[in-house]
């Protein structure tokens, strides 16, 4: 409902549901039925493996995700292992998918049979060729398929894709690895490694500063442990492994939860048993039940479901063999009936950056956990290229994009079958679309009084046992319970390798892939909000106070010296000496603003925050954009574009902002979209409803900022060196209740993904001739009762940032009534 703004189909918000393997996705999608998305080329999973997508529209997301796979290739410290000791057998040519142009992918090595590169081409709709690649290109995004058998896509160098450009889009994209060639063989940004170790480009690492595994790959040249530990980008890492991240660790450097005694285990299994219950009601309408296992030190995991049951409520669910027609014709959305009561079983494994579903055989006698190949019937997979698995501290920090936690205590529960009373201690992760997942975890082990140091070390465990899943606005919310917890070995990896066995004997696993695709339709629909799911689960802002308790014997929480104000009016010592309402959208943009009724324009300040240059000395992109309503897409859902200011930083010239349009195509990567987007730029300062446009990058001196203008712009940014600052006045018609906007900040110069966008809104805009106040914050009376908002009522509030405000004035005047008391 809430969805990512911004968001291609490579990059997008996910958060995970441990018992399936993506939660819902942020993009937008519209309900179709079978018949309907076949046509579309949309992605088919038999329905039998719904159980495993938990997320109601994970299946749908996945057909609009990258194809390409994910698999990591050994090289040395240069990266031109495979260029220098492998030759090519062939090439592929074909249209990408993405891009819209032509791509030529070459075969390496000698393991490669004429047959194996006609069928591997085949699969792209592609054109084989005995000769290799001819284009000249920038290097190769090199991805190891079997021992001497490597697929390496030429990457070509564009207006729109330079050396970094082409490096980024491998390593955070196609999950290979970038080797120089031609142009990029001179260029400063073209070691694999990057000097001993470095996550690609717009990857988040697990530490601030070095990479996890860094000396590691240094005195190795690259093995697994400096491959450990990464997440993945944006809001998927708010609960993902990178897809290619080689598994993570209990001791994760630098990282908020290392080492707590509440991770998750790494190698375990438990039952698990979910309930979702329909919006306004406690009625279960539809469960499944089944045994999970995790190798996570792996980024591995498997999922056998042996039972579903009931109404599966979902905004465009895969192919349904008994669609709920009444269901349909009440509400508008498609209710799937599901009846696996008949003792069967579907398995899906979740390895590295590859989904694979297994259907088995009939008449094969198959039991939780079985090992036989022999017994399967079919085997498909998917990519999910950046996506890996949990990681095992998802609900203790607040990493990644559009995410928070809150550290909630203990509390009794009853467990399981509700006959069991346990201790649990809990924390409250919101995600993307402002709902939140609460996770019990055990708050008193059995060795917990007795300090048995030979007690088993389950004993010991804190194990994962009730979590409530909200539904995003796809879907129900859902409980779910994990029961006969068992920690796994190197005994049980067997589990893990079916697929190996399989093809050993000769099986296949067919790669789900969309098929042709309408040339109007790119990237993720929309889901209007008016179609959504209501959720019992929606983040209220009077309840949510941000809280990273990790219980870590290592980490320590960073020290920030926030200020405190008491009702709507009071000055902030920090505040923009213009006079400026100060909204923090999030930890990456702050926006100061306020309405000049001199000029009827609003005076606007956004300050992008933790900004650095890429490795080729240039800023990545920046924009600002105005959503026509209050669903926060990417582009209308009726179609269009989107207005952005777009603030740009192209070699040898100065960061400059423009106004241009985000066509609907941009979200497919489409380089005529973004050539488009360039070619039709405006200066800010030549647009006529823009005055007094000016910008501020400290990392850049002198570059084009109107100092007497700004010179005491704001007090928000003094001293920030990695913040960049556009300040601009726009005119706006009428009266302006409330203005619906959206960022994002780039991963390189070059237009692409985003390494962290949102939404918000201004509403209130205060004066400029007015005092300082946060945006959208009513007045605070303190009562002995509690907290109330103006006429008694609980306030409105917008934005996290204006509810942490509203905590903080309170504590500040119970601090003064308090004292008062102890005065009197």
């Amino acid at each position: 409902k809430k969805t990512g703004l911004f968001a291609s189909s490579a990059l997008l918000p996910l958060l995970v549901v441990p018992n399936f393997s993506v939660l819902t996705s942020a993009v937008e999608f519209k309900s179709i039925g079978p018949d309907a998305a076949a046509s579309a080329g949309a992605l088919s999973i038999h329905p039998k493996f719904r159980s495993h997508l938990k997320c109601p529209y994970a299946d749908k997301w996945i057909a609009k995700g990258p194809k390409q796979a994910a698999l990591e290739l050994g090289l040395d410290e240069h990266g031109r292992k495979l260029q220098a000791t492998m030759s090519a057998q062939g090439s592929c040519s074909y249209a990408n998918t993405f891009s819209g142009g032509m791509t030529c992918m070459q075969f390496q090595g000698t393991a490669w049979t004429s047959e194996d590169m006609v069928t591997r081409c085949a699969q792209e709709s592609g054109t084989w060729s005995a000769e290799s690649c001819v284009d000249e290109v920038g290097g190769w995004c090199n991805k190891s398929i079997a021992q001497d058998k490597t697929e390496s896509t030429a990457m070509v160098l564009s207006a729109m894709s330079d050396c970094s450009g082409s490096k980024m889009a491998c390593e955070a994209f196609m999950s290979g690895t970038f080797v120089a060639d031609g142009e990029c063989l001179g260029s400063s940004s073209t070691n694999v490694f990057e000097g001993a170790g470095g996550p690609p480009a717009g990857v988040s690492s697990s530490s601030e500063g070095s990479w996890p595994g860094a000396a590691a790959a240094a005195a190795s040249g690259g093995d697994d442990s400096a491959m450990k530990c990464i997440i993945a980008p944006g809001a998927i890492g708010a609960a993902h492994q990178a897809g290619f991240s080689k598994g993570y660790s209990s001791s994760c450097p630098g990282t908020p939860a290392q080492e707590s005694p509440y991770m998750w285990p790494l190698s375990w299994s438990a039952d698990t048993e979910s309930q979702a219950m329909a919006y306004g009601s406690d009625d279960v309408v539809y469960k499944s039940r089944g045994r999970t296992f995790y190798m996570l030190d792996k980024n591995w995991k498997r999922s056998d479901t042996t039972y579903q049951e009931g109404l599966l409520r979902t905004i465009g669910q895969g192919p349904c063999e008994d669609i709920d027609e009444d269901f349909v014709e009440e509400t508008g959305l498609r209710g799937c009936r599901k009846n696996q009561t008949d003792s069967t079983i579907s398995t899906m494994i979740h390895r590295e950056g590859l989904m694979y579903f297994i259907s088995w055989k009939d008449d094969e006698d198959v039991k939780v956990g079985e090992l036989d190949a022999n017994k399967i019937e079919e085997c498909t997979l998917i990519n999910l290229a950046v996506i890996g698995n949990i990681r095992p501290d998802w609900f203790l920090d607040k990493r990644g994009d559009d995410t928070d936690v809150q550290y909630l205590g203990d509390q009794h529960v009853y467990y399981a079958d509700g006959a069991i009373p346990k201790l649990v201690k809990q924390w409250r992760k919101k995600d993307f679309a402002s709902q939140y997942f609460v996770m019990s975890m055990t708050g008193n082990p059995p060795n917990k009084l007795e300090k048995d140091e030979n007690a088993p070390v389950e004993d010991d465990m804190h194990w994962p046992l009730i979590l409530n899943i909200p539904g995003e606005g796809f879907g129900d919310d859902s409980l779910q319970v994990y029961r006969n917890h068992q920690l796994l070995d190197d005994s049980d990896e067997d589990l893990f390798k079916l697929i190996e066995n399989y093809e050993a004997i000769d099986g296949t696993c067919g790669d789900v892939q969309m098929g042709g695709r309408d040339d109007n339709v790119v990237g993720p629909p929309v889901l209007d909000e008016s179609e959504s799911i209501p959720s019992n689960l929606e983040v209220d802002p009077m309840s949510w106070v941000s809280n990273q308790i990790t219980f870590s014997p290592i980490w320590v929480a960073p020290v920030k010296e926030m200020p405190l104000s008491v009702g709507a009016n009071a000055q902030d010592e920090s505040a923009s000496p213009s006079e400026k309402s100060v909204l923090q959208v999030s930890d990456r943009i702050t926006v100061e603003s306020c309405f000049d009724e001199s000029t009827s324009s609003i005076d606007m300040s956004v300050h992008f925050h933790d900004v650095e240059p890429t490795s080729e000395g240039t800023l990545p992109w920046m924009a600002l954009g105005y959503r026509p309503t209050e669903l926060c897409a990417m582009t209308p859902p009726d179609g269009g574009s989107t207005p952005i200011v777009l603030v740009t930083h192209e070699d040898d010239a100065m960061p400059a902002a423009h106004r241009t349009e985000l066509p609907p195509q941009a979200k497919a990567y489409s380089s005529d979209a973004f050539a488009t987007m360039l070619a039709s730029r405006t200066p800010l300062g030549d647009v006529e409803e823009y005055m007094d446009v000016s910008l501020e990058a400290p990392m850049f001196s002198n570059i084009g900022v109107d100092t007497m203008a700004r010179a005491s712009s704001s007090s928000l940014t003094a001293g920030a060196e990695d913040t960049v600052s556009l300040h601009f006045k726009q005119v706006v018609e009428g009266e302006l209740d409330v203005m619906n906007l959206m960022y994002a900040i780039g991963m390189t110069s070059q237009l692409g993904s985003h390494v962290t966008r949102g939404c918000f809104q201004l509403e209130a805009i205060t004066p400029c001739s007015g005092g300082i106040s946060p945006v959208d914050t009513d007045t605070i009376d303190i009562d002995i009762g509690g907290l109330r908002g103006k006429d008694g009522q609980t306030p409105g509030l917008k934005s996290s940032a204006n509810a942490m405000s509203s905590a903080r004035a309170m504590v500040l005047a119970l601090t003064t009534v308090v004292a008062a008391m102890i005065g009197l």
